[in-house]
């Protein structure tokens, strides 16, 4: 059963709608206005709203517009109930986020049926919503216990050494001891980093205020592309490895964002490649857009790997054993759409991958 919101100015209309849901079993709960209605629906929740569109003071298009603005009715179904004809309505219904639209007389059956489907759509969303919770739930469980514990044991068993043992090591060791502790507070602090900066795309995503922070607008070179790739490429050991292509075109973000775009693709083509396999990274115009692609010729990925791309999810990391979080693409693809741009990404198995991320030029 589901609870239902109707609200239509026509008392005597209303209640045959009603009985009619009612007797399809759903819990219907009415309001013969537009406050009332939106008043109803903070106070009830309802799972979809049906609603009338002529009615004195506050249409149902303003209806539809106050609910959509309140996060908490953003994802509700709203189906439209009226006796204006469909042509133009529909279309306007639709284009401000209505999910159906019935014209009146409209019979039982097609009632319900409209309903029905709404409801099976919002319960197939929730599952979906509920499964990739529970994934990312799984991921998380795997996967930080080991990027957490795997530098923190190098870091604290490294230091321990040094404290322990200082009179009695050559400088050389001392030299490599310090090193290893380094990379491993290198990639403790990029973890952190990367998780930071995801929360903070998704509460912006969802319109958190106060993220003044998270500023994309500005301006960055070839130079600075190619010192990030660089970097990536000499942490990996493969520093002949990579090819540079830098046209005279800047990409649309601020240093900061750019230089994690180019770091997180760049760090995925090297470690998903083997050493002394080329990787290059491309800037330029392309169709009007200034494009960063990054090319590898790794393992490649599968059509439905790239459709499932998402944070803290890896693929086949017990036969791999690569090391991170799985967050970098999706932080990719987060800083690319938040800024205006778009992230593609094409792959074959067995041959490579290519990352594009683009701006309006």
């Amino acid at each position: 059963m589901a609870r239902l919101l109707l609200i239509d100015d026509d008392t005597q209309l209303g209640n045959v709608f009603a009985h009619i849901l009612g007797e399809a079993g759903h819990d219907v709960i009415q309001a013969a206005s537009g406050p009332a209605g939106i008043e109803a629906a903070r106070r009830a929740r309802p799972d979809l709203v049906l609603c009338d569109v002529t009615m004195p003071g506050m249409d149902g298009y303003a209806v539809l517009a106050a609910l959509r603005a309140d996060s908490r009715f953003a994802s509700t179904p709203f189906l439209f109930l009226t006796g204006l004809p469909a042509e133009y309505h529909a279309r306007a219904a639709i284009s401000m986020g209505a999910d159906d639209y019935l014209t009146k007389p409209v019979s039982d059956e097609d009632l319900v049926k409209a309903v029905e489907a709404r409801l099976a759509r919002l319960d197939a969303t929730r599952r979906d919503a509920d499964r990739r919770i529970d994934e990312i739930q799984r991921n998380l469980a795997f996967l930080l216990p080991h990027e957490l514990r795997t530098p923190l044991t190098v870091i604290l068993g490294g230091s321990e050494l040094l404290r322990d043992l200082c009179d009695e090591l050559a400088p050389k060791e001392v030299a490599e001891m310090a090193t290893a502790i380094n990379k491993a507070g290198q990639r403790l602090n990029r973890m952190v980093e990367n998780y930071l900066l995801h929360v903070g795309l998704e509460l912006k995503r969802l319109g958190t205020a106060g993220l003044d922070a998270l500023a994309f607008s500005g301006r960055c070179g070839g130079d600075h592309v190619g010192n990030s790739a660089r970097d990536r490429a000499r942490e990996h050991g493969r520093d002949q490895d990579l090819d540079l292509t830098l046209a005279g075109v800047d990409l649309p973000l601020a240093p900061l964002y750019a230089g994690k775009i180019v770091s997180e693709l760049v760090d995925n083509a090297l470690k998903f490649s083997d050493a002394g396999k080329r990787v290059l990274v491309a800037l330029g115009a392309v169709r009007g857009r200034v494009a960063l692609e990054v090319v590898d010729h790794g393992r490649g990925l599968t059509a439905d790997e790239i459709a499932q791309v998402g944070a803290f999810r890896q693929f086949n990391r017990l036969v791999l054993e690569q090391q991170g979080s799985g967050l970098g693409l999706t932080l990719v693809r987060a800083i690319a759409e938040a800024s205006g741009g778009t992230l593609e990404l094409s792959s074959t198995p067995g041959q490579g991958t290519i990352a594009r991320a683009s701006w309006p030029h």
